[in-house]
């Protein structure tokens, strides 16, 4: 019985790989294309910090609006820029994560927070 519960534990270690993994080019590619959507997407800021400030502070979203806009905006293209020239070629494509994700926005301007 104990023999069997020492071998009950090498099954998953033996187990065929169900993942299939993309080679350091192509991550690297989905990189780039991560930075060059978020480029050209960044202009959507505008009515995603919209309905966020009016969601977040119903009262005072004339006020937050116009800074939260920049500031969204400018975190999406920095962002951009980090996944289209500097991520590729400075840290491991698996371990990228946006920057956005930082500062709290979702990777994409038409994903929820």
């Amino acid at each position: 019985m104990l023999a069997g519960l020492l071998f009950l534990g090498a099954c998953p270690l033996i187990a065929a790989e169900t993942v299939k993994k993309e080679s350091v080019l192509q991550q690297k590619l989905s990189l780039e294309k991560r930075g060059l959507v978020n480029l050209v997407t960044s202009p959507g800021e505008v009515v995603n910090a919209f309905k966020t400030e009016k969601k977040d502070h119903p009262k005072t979203w004339t006020l937050t609006y116009i800074p939260r806009l920049f500031m969204n905006f400018f975190v999406r293209v920095g962002s951009s820029a980090n996944d289209f020239i500097v991520s590729p070629w400075y840290s491991s494509p698996s371990d990228a994560i946006p920057l956005t994700r930082r500062f709290d926005l979702p990777d994409y301007v038409w994903e929820k927070e």
